[in-house]
């Protein structure tokens, strides 16, 4: 049951500055004080606009339109004294109007929010394109056919923790009620520079000597990894483990990627076959997959040289027509270029982002480029739909013309990584047992970097018939990479021919210095049925069960997350925790089908009235009517044994 793919979390022990929480953070405009200058070059830019209060200054969206019809349904605006108004029948079927508190958004679209009474901040259903100059409704960023037509959007929900900063989410699961707060809205100076207060406090004296004794402050001297997950704890699709990420933290001690293997075939997928980010909002993991970033230890801020302003359009050094920061590596390239892209010096095709930054990442409204970095690689859009750079710019043309050229001017050798690689994850993902060569190919190989070869990983947790698959993810528990060992621990599922060995290699994960792979592991140990662990092994746990709890409350107000709680309390043997879990998942939707586990859970309890009540409710029609009358068997018998 713990191998459902919603991701559970360890919370780790956090450093003085974060466990502080808000109150070691000093707010925007106490930097501001000292740090006039770059306050003014950040309060220019887009992340520090990324949620604003709706101001007459901040609303670019139409108002005086008056009324759109978008999806069949009227949607009124209005505008009084400085205030917005939209009125709307989408959130309870009959017309109410609500005051815009918050815009989200000032390059290409702009959300409104508002606060409904239970605490609730939603994205009302209109959208402002900004480019284009209309309205929109805010669902058709999917794909419309999958987004459900009653899904209402919850900001302090869905969008936690990247578009204000210092964000608490403040969710009552017995009120089912939100008090939402945060300390500055956009991404404040201390998203990226840590917890400030004691620094302000420190420099703000008169006559001050020396540093600070405690001071947190980040500003260059981070290795890539740590540099990189600034940007990452936002720009990557990731489950918060622990809340609270400061700059300078492990990324893997707070946040755990979702990756390809994880998700559903079809519809509007994350990912590009071959594993590469296919939609917005995840330039980290296209850039972490890159060999700017694997051989040359690179990071965001070495070409995004504008620290404080990292807009694009007001970056020149990022303009397309601009190698310069490419060919300070690439030198030989950069001297000989006609040679090399084979196009003329000024054209498109001598750019170096057009070849190997193509617009292939699915934006709102837009196509951004993939941070991965690659080479054209026609094979993959023949074979599985991914495209290339080549015909991105030429659309007149075929996959099979530009294999031809790609074969005529530099051969196949170059792409064959990247060929074997979609190759795999598609194979696997088909449940095709060919995937099983390549995938521990991969997941053997370090050059394929951490993302790549935690995502072969989970692939081969699904072909543990194989007895080379057990063997290579029980090697890929002592992985140098913490991603590989927190993958390896989730995916590794022994028969009983194995346990005795991946027992002890998960309980030594217990004390790893990573936090997702002691949680990894210990979820594999529980998942074993570990029940009366031996001595060395009842510390860590003990402290997984009560920091599990941390987490499990920081998401109680997602029904999916609080229904995988359930299971893993069931686990623990701790069925009131269950049914606390199961009934607050049961009131955020009624649909989640957890109603047989509450009454297993309240059967363990031995509320045995209550159990049959839930569990004879269950109708014929529903999936879980079989098991549920199985369960009611047992009760009898228990019940009729204690007569």
């Amino acid at each position: 049951m713990v191998r459902l793919g919603v991701l559970l979390v360890w919370l780790s022990t956090m450093t003085a500055a974060s466990a502080a929480g808000v109150a070691s953070f000093a707010g925007a405009s106490t930097c501001g004080k000292c740090h006039a200058a770059v306050t003014h070059t950040w309060a220019a830019s887009h992340h520090s606009k990324m949620v604003q209060p709706a101001t007459v200054a901040g609303v670019v969206g139409d108002f005086a339109r008056g009324a759109v019809t978008l999806r069949g349904s009227v949607y009124r605006f209005r505008r009084l004294n400085g205030a917005f108004f939209i009125t709307e029948s989408y959130l309870t079927g009959e017309p109410q109007e609500h005051r815009v508190q918050y815009t989200l958004g000032n390059r290409r679209i702009q959300h409104y929010l508002t606060t409904l009474a239970d605490g609730r901040i939603v994205v009302l259903p209109p959208t402002w394109d900004i480019v284009r100059k209309n309205w929109f409704h805010n669902l058709d960023i999917d794909d419309p056919e999958e987004a459900p037509g009653t899904q209402v959007q919850i900001w302090n929900k869905n969008c936690y923790s990247c578009h204000v900063s210092q964000e608490k989410k403040n969710f009552d699961p017995q009120k089912n009620s939100y008090q939402t707060s945060w300390l500055d809205f956009g991404i404040n100076c201390e998203r990226c520079h840590g917890p400030g207060a004691e620094h302000a406090a420190f420099y703000a004296k008169p006559g001050h000597q020396g540093k600070p004794q405690h001071d947190v402050i980040v500003q260059t001297k981070l290795d890539a990894a740590r540099n990189t997950a600034v940007c990452a704890q936002c720009h990557s699709f990731r489950d918060i483990l622990v809340d609270g990420f400061a700059a300078g933290d492990d990324y893997y001690d707070h946040f755990l990627p979702i990756l390809e293997f994880t998700q559903a075939s079809g519809g509007d997928p994350a990912y590009w076959p071959d594993g590469r980010p296919r939609r917005f909002s995840t330039d980290a993991f296209g850039f972490w997959q890159s060999e700017c970033y694997l051989k040359g230890k690179a990071t965001c801020l070495d070409c995004h040289v504008v620290p404080h302003n990292t807009d694009i359009d007001k970056n020149p050094q990022l303009k397309p027509e601009v190698n310069t920061l490419c060919t300070r590596c690439h030198q030989a390239e950069g001297a000989s270029l006609t040679s090399h892209t084979h196009h003329a010096a000024n054209s498109t095709g001598s750019s170096c982002v057009e070849c190997h930054m193509p617009r292939t990442v699915f934006s709102i409204k837009a196509k951004i480029r993939d941070h991965a970095m690659t080479v054209p690689v026609p094979e993959n859009t023949l074979n599985h739909g991914i495209p290339n750079a080549c015909n991105v710019c030429h659309t007149d043309r075929d996959a099979n013309w530009a294999l031809e050229k790609m074969n005529g001017w530099w051969g196949p050798a170059s792409r064959q990584k990247l060929i074997r690689r979609a190759g795999a994850f598609s194979d696997a993902r088909q449940g095709n047992t060919a995937a099983v060569a390549s995938l521990l190919a991969i997941l053997q190989q370090p050059s394929e970097g951490a993302l790549v070869r935690a995502n072969a990983a989970g692939y081969l947790g699904r072909f543990q018939s194989d007895p080379a698959v057990t063997h290579a993810l029980l090697a890929a528990l002592a992985d140098s990479e913490p991603l590989v060992r927190a993958i390896a621990a989730r995916a590794i599922n022994p028969g009983p021919e194995s346990r005795a060995e991946v027992g002890p290699a998960l309980g030594a994960l217990l004390r790893d210095p990573t936090a997702t792979v002691r949680l990894s592991a210990a979820v594999g140990l529980i998942g074993m049925g570990l029940r009366e662990p031996p001595s060395e092994y009842v510390e860590p746990l003990e402290l997984a069960k009560q920091l599990f709890r941390a987490r499990a409350a920081l998401d109680a107000d997602d029904a999916e997350q609080d229904l995988a709680a359930g299971r893993f309390y069931l686990l623990l043997a701790d069925p009131a925790s269950a049914v606390k879990a199961f009934q607050t998942s049961l009131k955020l939707d009624p649909q989640v089908p957890v109603q047989y586990l509450l009454g297993g859970a309240y059967a363990e309890q031995g509320n045995f009235a209550a159990a049959k009540a839930i569990l004879q409710a269950i109708p014929m029609s529903d999936d879980q009517y079989e098991k549920a009358q199985r369960l009611l068997k047992a009760i009898a018998a228990r019940e009729g044994a204690h007569e």
